[in-house]
């Protein structure tokens, strides 16, 4: 009986006590919104939306990497010289650098639209003006969760190559780098 109590002791601690669970989730994107007039052979004009995305991506759960991928996406939206509705995306790999203070941004990389097109990107952000910072804690019991954005406006800086043509080769202001990231602690406690 003796060893019985002293066996029950020593489980009921183990079990009152959960252990602690973390997970951590960073992006990081960069974004710039071109507008380019398309030369048509009548010399007339056709403005054309790009957005380049470049973008970083990393999880981790109690220490432990699960993810981290750089990325690039780019939007291309209008209308051709016959009328055409151009609304085109392509998404993949990309090299992208960021500074932690969100002061400068780069993107590169070659991807292929839905449509086919081969669009080739070269392009850096250099951040303007002050951080505009939101901060959300949410605990109950047994979670703690922490996020934090961050974004800062940019001009944005290169040139959008599409099938061998540039289309972009320039500067805007219609531009951002923003950091969302999320801390969750979980204890296993509570319901």
């Amino acid at each position: 009986m003796a060893c019985a109590i002293a066996l029950v002791a020593l489980i009921v601690p183990a079990t009152a006590v959960a252990a602690v669970e973390t997970f951590h989730r960073l992006e990081v994107l960069a974004t710039a919104n071109y507008v380019v007039d398309q030369t048509c052979p009548d010399g007339s004009t056709e403005p054309l939306r790009v957005t380049v995305i470049g973008g970083h991506e990393e999880e981790s759960e109690s220490g432990a990497s699960t993810l981290a991928s750089d990325f690039l996406a780019v939007l291309l939206r209008g209308f051709d010289c016959e009328g055409n509705l151009i609304n085109d995306r392509a998404t993949g790999t990309g090299e992208f650098t960021w500074s932690a203070s969100l002061q400068t941004a780069s993107v590169t990389g070659t991807v292929t639209s839905r449509e086919g097109r081969e669009i080739v990107v070269d392009v850096g952000w250099q951040g303007t003006g002050p951080f505009a910072v939101t901060s959300n804690t949410t605990t109950f019991t047994g979670f703690t969760g922490h996020f934090v954005g961050m974004e800062r406006d940019a001009v944005a800086t290169g040139t959008v190559v599409v099938d061998g043509q540039t289309i972009v080769d320039g500067s805007t202001t219609n531009a951002q780098i923003e950091s969302l990231e999320d801390t969750n602690i979980s204890t296993g406690v509570g319901g």
